[in-house]
C-alpha cells in the first residue's frame, strides 16, 4: 500500500515520517537552524487509515509548535495543550514515557556515602526516583537555579514539566483540553474518523475548534467553555441568519458529547441544546419536512419505471421501498453474505455490514424481495459498489434527485417517504406487529421480539424457512396490488411458490 500525504516520506522499509520546511524567515534568523522538522510517525505503511491521521495530525502540531518556540520564549504566550504537546515530544524525542519512574523509591536507598561507595565496587547501586528523572532530564539543575533568579522560557517549563511527568503515573482528571476530551471521546466509543459518520464527526468538530480554540475543561472553566460555544453559533448566525436549529445541534452535538465525557465536571451533564435546559441562544427549532406517503398510483408509476429503466440508482430505490431502507443500510450490505436472492423465499439480510452498524438496536431485519427480483439480482451488487464509491452522503442527494424527475419537485419526495409509505401498507394488509417488526426494524417496536430471535442473532443468519414464508407471504399482500398490475413487465418475481 503506498500513502501520499503533504508533508509523507516513506522509508525503503515502509515506515513513515513527518518532513516539512522551516519558513525562510526562521532559518535566515537561527542559522542554525535545519531546512526541514522532521518527525518519525512511528508507523508502517500499512498501518490503519485512524493511526495514520492521528499521527500525522499530531506531527503538523509538533511542527507549529516548534514554529513558534522559535519565535517566541514566553510561557504566558502558550496554552495548557500547548505545554502538555511539549512535554509528549521532549519524552518521546528522548524515548521516556510519563511515569516510567514512578514504581522507583523516591528516598535515597543508602543513608551514608560509604554505603552507596560499596554498592557501586558492587555493582549493584540502586538510584532513586528523582536520580533517574535527572539523568533522563539532565538540565533540571540548571533550570531549577535559573527558576529562582529570573522567569522561565516556555522550553525550560517544559523541560520541568517532563521531569516531573517521568516520576508520576498518567491520571485521568477533571481537567482536560477540549483536543485530549474528544481524543479520548472518539477512542472510548470506537468512531472510525477515517470514513462514513465518523468522517463528518472529525470534520465538524475540526470546524468548531477552529473558531473555539483549544481551551480547558473544568469544574473551574464552565463559563469560558459555554461563551466560546455561544461565539461560535453566533459567528454561524452572522454568517448564515438562515442557518436552522438542526444544522447547529448537529454540528454542536459530538463536540458538547464529548466535554460531558469528561470525568467529574459537576456542570458536564447540564451543558445542553435542548428544551428548557439549553444553555445557549440557537433559533426555534422548526419541524423536519416529513417525507409524503405515496399514493397507490404513484407507487405503480414508480415500480414500472425501476423496472423498465433499471440501473443502479433505480435498483437502489427499489430495495428502499420494499421497508423504507435508507441508503446507507443499502451501502452496508455484503453481497456475499446478506443477500440470499436465490433463496426459495428471496430475501435481504440487512445487519449493518462488518461493523454491525445499525440505526438502533430493533433495526436489523430481514427484508424479502417480492417487485423486481431479477432487476435486483442484476444490479444490487453494482449499486453497492456505487454507493461505497462516491461521498456517502452523495447517493441520498442523487436518489432525492432521481425521484422527484418522476414525482414531481417536492421537498416531501425523498427516499424517507418509503417508510410512511411502507407503514400504510402494512396496516392496510394488517400484518401482525411481530412480522412488521421483522422485516421493517421499527425502533419502539418489542426489543424482545421472538421473530428477531429466531431470523438474526449476533453470530449471523439462522435460516428458518417456515418463518421466512410468514414474512414472504405478508410482503407479497402488501404489495399485492402492484405485483399483480406489473405481473405483464418482465423481471417481475412470479407469486407463485
Amino acid at each position: 500500500m503506498t500513502r501520499k500525504a503533504s508533508y509523507l516520506k516513506v522509508r525503503p522499509n515502509g515506515m513513515m515520517r513527518y518532513c516539512r520546511d522551516y519558513p525562510t524567515k526562521l532559518r535566515k534568523t537561527f542559522t542554525d537552524l535545519p531546512q526541514q522538522f522532521n518527525r518519525e510517525l512511528g508507523l508502517h505503511e500499512n498501518c490503519s487509515d485512524s493511526d495514520f491521521l492521528k499521527a500525522m495530525g499530531e506531527s503538523s502540531r509538533a511542527y507549529d509548535l516548534k514554529v513558534k518556540t522559535l519565535s517566541n520564549s514566553d510561557p504566558e504566550a502558550y496554552t495548557e495543550s500547548e505545554l502538555r504537546l511539549a512535554v509528549d515530544e521532549i519524552l518521546r524525542q528522548r524515548k521516556l514515557k510519563a511515569g516510567q519512574f514512578a514504581h522507583v523509591p523516591t528516598e535515597r536507598q543508602y543513608d551514608t556515602s560509604e554505603q552507596f561507595y560499596a554498592a557501586a565496587e558492587r555493582g549493584e547501586v540502586e538510584l532513586s526516583r528523582p536520580d533517574l528523572a535527572e539523568d533522563a532530564i539532565p538540565e533540571i539543575d540548571n533550570i531549577i537555579d535559573d527558576s529562582k533568579r529570573r522567569k522561565l522560557t516556555f522550553r525550560e517549563e517544559a523541560l520541568g514539566a517532563a521531569w516531573k511527568a517521568v516520576q508520576q503515573l498518567p491520571q485521568i482528571t477533571s481537567r482536560q483540553t477540549m483536543r485530549e476530551a474528544w481524543e479520548r471521546y472518539v477512542k472510548d466509543n470506537n468512531i472510525d474518523i477515517t470514513q462514513g459518520a465518523g468522517k463528518d464527526k472529525q470534520q465538524r468538530f475540526n470546524r468548531v475548534i477552529k473558531h473555539t480554540g483549544d481551551f480547558i475543561i473544568s469544574n473551574e472553566t464552565k463559563d469560558d467553555v459555554q461563551m466560546r460555544i455561544q461565539n461560535f453559533i453566533t459567528g454561524k448566525r452572522h454568517d448564515n441568519p438562515n442557518i436552522k436549529a438542526q444544522s447547529l445541534k448537529r454540528e454542536l452535538g459530538e463536540f458538547i458529547a464529548a466535554i460531558r465525557y469528561v470525568p467529574r465536571i459537576d456542570w458536564g451533564n447540564r451543558l445542553s441544546l435542548e428544551g428548557r435546559s439549553n444553555n445557549f441562544q440557537i433559533p426555534k427549532e422548526t419541524r423536519p419536512v416529513r417525507g409524503k406517503n405515496l399514493s397507490d398510483d404513484e407507487l405503480r408509476l414508480f415500480f414500472h419505471t425501476c423496472i423498465t429503466k433499471a440501473d443502479a440508482k433505480w435498483t437502489a430505490l427499489l430495495v428502499a421501498a420494499h421497508a423504507g431502507i435508507s441508503g446507507i443500510e443499502i451501502s452496508r450490505l455484503r453481497p456475499d453474505r446478506d443477500l440470499y436472492l436465490d433463496a426459495k423465499y428471496p430475501h435481504i439480510i440487512f445487519r449493518g455490514g462488518d461493523e454491525r452498524v445499525a440505526k438502533t438496536e430493533a433495526r436489523p431485519r430481514v427484508v424479502p424481495i417480492v417487485i423486481g427480483l431479477e432487476v435486483i439480482k442484476e444490479w444490487l451488487p453494482k449499486t453497492i459498489k456505487w454507493m461505497n464509491g462516491i461521498n456517502h452522503k452523495s447517493p441520498n442527494a442523487a436518489l432525492n434527485k432521481r425521484l422527484r424527475s418522476l414525482l414531481g419537485d417536492d421537498p416531501t419526495v425523498k427516499t424517507h417517504m418509503f417508510r410512511h409509505t411502507w407503514l400504510r401498507l402494512s396496516r392496510r394488509a394488517r400484518i401482525s406487529e411481530d412480522n412488521k417488526h421483522a422485516i421493517a426494524g421499527w425502533e419502539h417496536g418489542d426489543r424482545n421480539n421472538t421473530v428477531m430471535e429466531r431470523v438474526y442473532d449476533s453470530q449471523g443468519y439462522t435460516d428458518d424457512p417456515e418463518l421466512l414464508q410468514q414474512l414472504y407471504d405478508d410482503q407479497k399482500e402488501i404489495f399485492s396490488r402492484f405485483i399483480v398490475d406489473l405481473s405483464a413487465v418482465p423481471n417481475v418475481v412470479s407469486i407463485k411458490r
